[in-house]
C-alpha cells in the first residue's frame, strides 16, 4: 500500500475517532464490515479450534475495545489501517492463548516486577507505537518466565539487564548484604560478565532462545518484535 492509501486510511481513522469520541458507536461499522471477514478467518486459524465461540469472543472483545476510540485515535498512518488493526488483534489472540496456558504461580513470580522493565525497547514517537510496545513487553515477560523455569539465575541476570543495570550495578545488587569490598566486587563483575555473554550457553543466549520460542509459538517473527 502506498503513501496515498495510508493518507486515505488516516483520514478515515480521524473521522472515526471524532465520531466515536462524540458517542456514535455505530461509526465503527464503517470498518467492521470491511475487516471482520478477514479477521474472523485469521482468528479461527490462529486458535486452531473448530469451535467458533473462542474466535467470536476474541473478536467481540476486540471490536468493543475499538469503541472507546483510543486505538483508532492513536493511528498515525505509519502503516495501513488494516495492518495496524491486524497487529493489535494478533496480540489479543496471544493474550487469549496465554490466559488459557499461563500458570498463576509463575505470574506472581514476575508480574509484581513488570513495571521495572517496561522501558525495554520503548519508543515515544507516537501513541500508535506505544500501544504496540506494550504488547511486546508482554512477550518479553513471557520469555523471562520461561527462562525462570529453566535457569532462575540466568533469568535474574537478564531481568537486571532489562532494567538497564550495567555489570557493576548487577554485581553490587547480587552482593547486597554479603560484603562489597573492591576485590569481591571485581570478581563478581567478571563472573557475571562471563555468565551473561557466554556464547551459546550464557544468560543472554538462553533468553534469546526462550524469546524465539515464544515468538514462534505465537507465529510472530523478528520484524514483529523489533520494528
Amino acid at each position: 500500500m502506498n503513501t496515498e492509501d495510508h493518507e486515505k486510511d488516516l483520514i478515515l481513522a480521524q473521522e472515526l475517532c471524532a465520531e466515536l469520541r462524540s458517542g456514535n458507536g455505530e461509526a465503527i461499522l464503517k470498518i467492521y464490515h470491511i475487516y471482520q471477514p478477514f479477521f474472523m478467518g485469521y482468528t479461527r486459524r490462529r486458535i486452531r479450534s473448530n469451535d467458533d465461540d473462542n474466535a467470536t469472543s476474541i473478536l467481540s472483545d476486540f471490536w468493543v475495545e475499538l469503541l472507546n476510540a483510543k486505538v483508532i485515535c492513536s493511528y498515525k498512518g505509519l502503516a495501513s489501517l488494516k495492518t495496524y488493526l491486524f497487529k493489535i488483534l494478533n496480540f489479543r489472540i496471544i493474550d487469549k492463548m496465554r490466559s488459557l496456558n499461563r500458570q498463576s504461580a509463575h505470574s506472581e513470580n514476575i508480574s509484581d516486577k513488570e513495571q521495572e522493565i517496561d522501558e525495554f525497547g520503548s519508543d515515544d514517537e507516537s501513541p500508535e507505537k506505544d500501544i504496540i510496545h506494550k504488547e511486546k513487553i508482554k512477550l518479553v515477560h513471557e520469555a523471562l518466565l520461561m527462562l525462570t523455569d529453566i535457569s532462575p539465575g540466568d533469568a535474574y541476570l537478564v531481568k537486571m539487564h532489562l532494567e538497564g543495570l550495567d555489570y557493576s550495578q548487577m554485581a553490587a545488587r547480587s552482593l547486597a548484604g554479603k560484603g562489597s569490598d573492591p576485590k569481591n566486587l571485581d570478581k563478581k563483575v567478571n563472573a557475571i560478565k562471563k555468565q551473561f555473554t557466554r556464547e551459546g550457553t550464557g544468560s543472554l543466549a538462553k533468553f534469546k532462545i526462550c524469546l524465539d520460542r515464544i515468538m514462534r509459538k505465537n507465529k510472530l517473527n523478528q520484524n514483529d518484535m523489533f520494528n
